[in-house]
């Protein structure tokens, strides 16, 4: 569906800043170190009990130096008299990274400061500690492959090859009505947005597009360890019919410049290798949205997901449902109680706020923006391209804590979480550790008609 009102547009033609907020370029590595007080304290209150912050006590925090890659190492020390968290480090000045980890009981403690600059001496730092259960037994879908990173099959930005997984990790039978998947309005590879601070504050994702399974919500059975599969264009991205020859022509010309013979041999297809190419003309579901994708194909054989499609390109760019090939919008799974259209407006009106951006003149302009409750996400993987790196959070922490980089876009790199559909998948909310990145992606299982026998 369309709504008719002014919204931010993020994908496609928006310039984006690979910078950090780093200290200058003349820093020495070996400039003499100096005092900061970093004060730690729960995200949430009451979130993390006063015996979790004292099993703290001896878990190291390291400060990574964003440009030189120096790592200094601090252990937590006991609770001060008045249950305070807090210690004293010696680094030199620079642009840290600061990160800490304990599992205490099944419960993973951990902190994460990206882009801190320490510059003054006795600065006060603050940080906030998280608190998240790993491989809980209530984690409703799991993405176990998200292949954002598209080949050389076609040239088209819709990247009609990309494709999601989302698996049933639980012993009992989930209903996928209602199951819906956003696209992050923020990118892993710049500063933070005007909005930012505003949104994430109040624990608000905003997204621009979002994808839903239809259904009245027990239509859609998915039966444990077994899986969906989601894909942009469900055709069989191999096949070379219809598509135009790449020919050589062998011409020979007579004494007086006619043409005496031509020779034509064809040598290829359409200039694109498809050698690596997937099939998936049996996927579950299909993103279909001429819309956004004027080149869409539509598989007849293949339902559509539902969209909520909040965009206009007034102020330039695309706005919809749209995964970026280096991964710089990040996806993530929640769960709406069902997929029905009247609920999806329901969740549309619900959840748009309005927020102030500038526009191409540089005037404020205020939008519309829609957000997705943090606390309504089951899953979802941080993901961005190398040199950048993460640069600014998209996903809460709670969500993901780590990250998965790709190298270039159209390479064919699949993230696909380790394990297997039989014996489940890794999942403790860290993609660092619990996912791997496969090339090329040949090596992994196409999803063609009649896949599942």
């Amino acid at each position: 569906m369309k709504k008719n009102f002014r919204f931010l547009a993020l994908a496609g033609v928006m310039s984006l800043s690979l910078g950090f907020t780093a200290c200058e370029d003349d820093e020495e590595k070996n400039d003499p170190t100096i005092k900061s007080t970093l004060h730690i304290s729960p995200d949430v209150d009451d979130a993390i009990s006063a015996k979790d912050i004292k099993a703290l006590a001896g878990a190291k925090i390291t400060f990574t130096n964003v440009n030189s890659k120096d790592v200094y190492s601090f252990d937590i020390p006991e609770l001060d008299k008045d249950g305070a968290l807090s210690l004293d480090v010696n680094v030199p000045v620079g642009t840290y990274d600061i990160s800490m980890e304990k599992d205490v009981d099944g419960k993973i403690i951990f902190l994460r400061q990206q882009n801190v600059t320490i510059k003054t001496e006795g600065q006060q730092l603050e940080a906030k500690i998280i608190a998240t259960v790993a491989n809980s037994s209530d984690y409703q879908f799991i993405f176990s492959e998200l292949f954002f990173n598209g080949e050389k099959n076609g040239g088209r930005m819709m990247h009609p090859d990309q494709f999601m997984v989302l698996y049933n990790p639980t012993d009992k039978v989930l209903y996928a009505d209602g199951l819906a998947v956003g696209c992050t309005m923020q990118a892993s590879c710049t500063e933070k947005e005007s909005w930012y601070d505003e949104f994430y504050g109040k624990g608000l994702v905003p997204v621009h597009g979002i994808i839903v399974i239809p259904g009245s919500g027990y239509d859609v059975p998915v039966k444990p360890h077994d899986k969906i599969v989601i894909a942009f264009t469900a055709i069989n991205h191999t096949a070379t019919e219809g598509k135009s020859p790449i020919v050589n022509r062998d011409t020979t010309f007579a004494a007086d410049g006619s043409v005496e013979s031509v020779k034509v041999d064809t040598v290829g297809w359409d200039g694109y290798t498809y050698d690596n190419a997937i099939d998936l003309s049996g996927a579950d579901y299909e993103i279909y949205d001429p819309q956004l994708y004027t080149s869409d194909v539509d598989n007849p054989n293949v339902p559509n997901v539902k969209e909520i499609y909040p965009a206009e390109d007034d102020l330039g760019g695309i706005g919809g449902f749209y995964q970026h090939p280096r991964g710089f919008y990040n996806a993530f799974i929640f769960k709406m109680k069902n997929g029905n259209q009247e609920t999806l407006d329901e969740f549309f009106a619900e959840h748009s706020g309005v927020a102030t951006v500038q526009d191409k003149e540089n005037n404020n302009v205020e939008i519309k923006m829609l957000s997705v409750p943090a606390s309504m996400i089951l899953d979802g993987i941080t993901t961005g391209h190398i040199p950048s790196g993460i640069v600014t959070n998209p996903l809460p922490q709670t969500v993901d804590r780590g990250e998965q980089l790709v190298k270039g876009c159209h390479s064919g790199l699949l993230v696909k979480r380790k394990g297997n559909d039989k014996d489940g998948y890794a999942d403790t909310n860290d993609s660092s550790v619990d996912c791997e990145i496969l090339s090329p992606h040949k090596d992994y299982v196409c999803y063609p008609e009649g896949w599942r026998k």
